[in-house]
C-alpha cells in the first residue's frame, strides 16, 4: 500500500479538495483508495497534528467544535483504529491523508515523528505540497485571517525551503511540489489536477464532485468584521460572534458590489514578494516554476515594524464610502433581527410552517372530495381562517 500525504500549502484548494475526496469516499474504496473520517463532522486531517505533538496548532474552534484536547486526541485515535482496521480488511492500495496544517505548522521533529507514526503501516510515502505565488498566497491569507482574527500576520519569511527540506529528510522520499495557478493546473482547478497527477488509474478526474469553498469577501466587508470585532473587545467570542456576519456580507456583495477586487497595499505586496526566499530557492534550483515570480526582487528583507502592528486597514486598499454603507447595513440587519427576536415588529409576520401547509392542503383536498360526494357546497374549515388570499387560492 503507498501513501499519498497532502501536506498543503494553504490557500491552494485544501478545503476543497479535501471535500471533494469525502464526497467520493465510497466510490474511491471501491477502487482501493481510502480517504478515512479522521476529524468527526469534518473533512480534513487536522487530527493529525496530535501525532506531532503539535495539537495546539490546530484551530481553537476545531478543538471547541470537539470537545478540548484530550476529547479531540480520543476522537483521532477511535478514527484512526477504525481506518487501521478497513485497511486490514480490504485489499487497499492507496491511503489518503491531507491537512494543511502540516507543512507549515510543524519542523523537522514533528514531521519524522507523523513519518516514525505512519510507517508501520507502508515505507512507500509520497508527501505533496501545492505552492502558490507568494503575493498571491500573502493577500488569500490576509482575506482568511480577516474573515477569523483582529489582525492579520506581517508578510514574514514562512521559511519553505527548510519546511520542504525537513519534509524530505523525514520521509525519505522527495516530496512533490506543483504550482498552485489556475493558468497551469489542469483543468484550472485543484480537485482536476489532484487527480490526474495522483489517483491514475483509480479515477478519472471527472469522478470527482466540484467543490468550491471559502468564497472571497471584499476588501470594504472584511475591514467592517474586523472593527467590529475589536469594537466587541477583540475577544475569541468576538470573532465567533462576527463570523455570523459573512453570510449577510456576501450578499451586500452582490447587491452593493465593490468597485476593484482585494488589493493589497503596493508596499506590502512588494514585502510578500520580498521575504519569499524560498520560493526564489525552489525556482532557482529548478524544482519548481512560479509563473510571474520576479526573483531580481526577492532579496530577504526584514518587515518594516510598521507592518508588525499594521491595522488591516494599511494593508489593504478599500473605500470608505463603501464601507460606510455596508456599515448601515448591517445596523439595519442587526435592528430588524432584534425586533423579530423580541416580536415586536408588527411587519414581520411567522412564516407558516411546511407541515402547517401541508396539513392545510390535506384539509381542503379531503374537504373538496367530501363535497363532491354529497353535492354540498364547499364550506372551510376553522384550519384554514384568516388566511391570506393568496394562500386560499394555494390551497384550492
Amino acid at each position: 500500500m503507498r501513501i499519498l500525504l497532502h501536506m498543503g500549502q494553504s490557500k491552494t484548494g485544501t478545503s476543497s479538495l479535501q471535500e471533494s475526496l469525502t464526497g467520493a469516499a465510497d466510490r474511491l474504496r471501491a477502487r482501493r483508495v481510502l480517504y478515512p473520517p479522521l476529524t468527526p463532522g469534518r473533512s480534513h486531517h487536522h487530527l493529525l497534528m496530535s501525532v506531532c505533538g503539535q495539537l495546539g496548532r490546530v484551530p481553537p474552534w476545531l478543538l471547541e467544535f470537539l470537545g478540548g484536547e484530550e476529547a479531540a486526541t480520543k476522537a483521532f485515535n477511535d478514527q484512526w483504529a477504525k481506518a487501521c482496521q478497513i485497511i486490514r480488511d480490504e485489499p487497499i492500495d492507496l491511503l489518503i491523508l491531507s491537512s494543511e496544517l502540516l507543512i507549515h505548522q510543524t519542523d523537522g521533529q514533528h514531521k519524522t515523528a507523523l513519518a516514525e507514526f505512519l510507517k508501520p503501516l507502508s515505507d512507500d510515502i509520497t508527501p505533496v505540497v501545492y505552492i502558490r505565488h507568494p503575493v498571491d498566497h500573502y493577500r488569500s491569507r490576509v482575506q482568511q485571517w480577516l474573515k477569523n482574527r483582529d489582525r492579520p500576520f506581517p508578510p514574514w519569511d514562512l521559511k519553505l525551503r527548510q519546511a520542504i527540506l525537513d519534509t524530505e529528510a523525514a520521509f525519505g522520499q522527495r516530496a512533490e511540489l506543483v504550482t498552485f495557478d489556475r493558468k497551469t493546473l489542469h483543468g484550472g482547478d485543484i480537485i482536476q489536477d489532484f487527480a490526474l497527477r495522483f489517483l491514475q488509474p483509480y479515477v478519472k478526474p471527472g469522478e470527482l464532485p466540484s467543490v468550491r469553498r471559502n468564497v472571497g469577501l471584499s476588501a470594504e466587508a472584511l475591514v467592517l468584521m474586523s472593527q467590529i470585532r475589536a469594537e466587541m473587545g477583540g475577544t475569541y467570542e468576538a470573532a465567533r460572534q462576527v463570523v455570523h456576519l459573512i453570510r449577510l456580507l456576501e450578499k451586500l456583495d452582490i447587491s452593493d458590489p465593490p468597485s476593484q477586487p482585494f488589493t493589497l497595499v503596493p508596499e506590502v505586496a512588494e514585502m510578500a514578494l520580498r521575504t519569499a526566499t524560498g520560493h526564489r530557492w525552489l525556482v532557482e534550483t529548478g524544482r519548481l516554476q512560479i509563473p510571474g515570480l520576479d526573483l531580481d526582487r526577492v532579496d530577504g528583507a526584514p518587515v518594516p515594524e510598521w507592518m508588525r502592528t499594521a491595522a488591516p486597514t494599511s494593508l489593504i486598499l478599500h473605500d470608505p464610502d463603501r464601507l460606510k454603507r455596508l456599515r448601515e447595513a448591517v445596523k439595519r440587519h442587526q435592528s430588524k433581527l432584534a425586533k423579530r427576536q423580541s416580536g415586536a415588529d408588527p411587519s414581520e409576520k411567522p412564516k407558516p410552517r411546511i407541515q402547517d401547509l401541508l396539513l392545510r392542503f390535506l384539509f381542503g383536498k379531503l374537504a373538496s372530495l367530501q363535497d363532491r360526494n354529497t353535492g354540498a357546497v364547499p364550506q372551510r374549515t376553522s384550519s384554514v381562517q384568516g388566511l391570506s388570499q393568496g394562500e386560499r387560492n394555494e390551497d384550492h
